[in-house]
């Protein structure tokens, strides 16, 4: 009956906690996790992989953390008998929301790390942070209902995971065409509506209307408004820099 009660509240922890992480879309993996042991098998693309694949943004780089993501870090917490690991989901305070493991019968180590993250990555819910947020929201029916008629809020569409007005800032290049979201007061993101990946990630600088860009391929750049338009630089193979120039629709 022990046995029984302790699985059940496993059980419901899991649950929870991945609420919990659903409430975020962005999550953030360091080039090097802290537990050395970690940072083989390529569990670091294995993870990235796993949240892509549950609607999960993925940061690479610090700057562009906030409050409104999470770091991740994996601890490798086996032995020589069994394989096992540890997912631990901080936010911008350092306190750890979730913490969810995994352990595999599989004797060989790279194999056995890899599914053992696997079967952590099982009690993680889908991100899905609008819904999840607005089902949080009470208020009284009628007045909810004057108030919507008195003054009707634009429909909300989801993309890439993230809540964008009716009237969302549409940008071009020509090529391209793509949204760009409102993060915070200093992130932004310009976001393919067919990508779960920003297209590129800004973040604010110290003067003002120039950003640090990272672009998705992951490549560290530079970007700026110039008379409406907002301006990538892109570095050549030689060294030199172009440009690309998106326009608002």
């Amino acid at each position: 009956m022990k046995n029984i009660f302790k699985l059940s509240f496993i059980f419901l922890f899991a649950i929870l906690s991945g609420q919990n992480i659903s409430d975020y879309q962005y999550i953030f993996i360091p080039k090097e996790f802290a537990n050395a042991k970690a940072n083989k098998y390529g569990l670091s693309d294995l993870l990235a992989k796993k949240l892509k694949s549950k609607k999960y943004v993925i940061l690479t780089d610090p700057i562009q953390t906030s409050c409104e993501s999470l770091h991740a870090e994996i601890v490798d917490t086996g032995n020589f008998l069994t394989n096992k690991v540890r997912v631990d989901f901080k936010d911008c305070q350092n306190k750890t929301i979730a913490t969810f493991d995994g352990k595999s019968n599989l004797k060989e180590l790279e194999e056995g790390m890899q599914n053992a993250l696997e079967n952590a990555m099982k009690g993680i819910n889908v991100s899905n942070p609008v819904t999840h947020a607005s089902s949080q929201m009470t208020e009284p029916t009628e007045t909810v209902s004057k108030n919507e008629n008195a003054n009707p809020k634009p429909k909300t569409e989801t993309q890439n995971g993230i809540a964008a007005q009716n009237n969302a800032e549409v940008y071009t290049n020509g090529t391209l065409t793509l949204n760009k979201i409102k993060l915070s007061e200093n992130q932004f993101i310009l976001a393919n509506p067919n990508q779960s990946v920003p297209y590129a990630v800004f973040s604010a600088t110290s003067k003002k209307d120039v950003y640090r860009v990272q672009l998705e391929n992951g490549t560290a750049t530079f970007g700026y408004f110039e008379n409406g338009n907002i301006v990538i630089e892109t570095p050549n193979s030689d060294g030199s820099f172009g440009k690309q120039v998106f326009s608002r629709k």
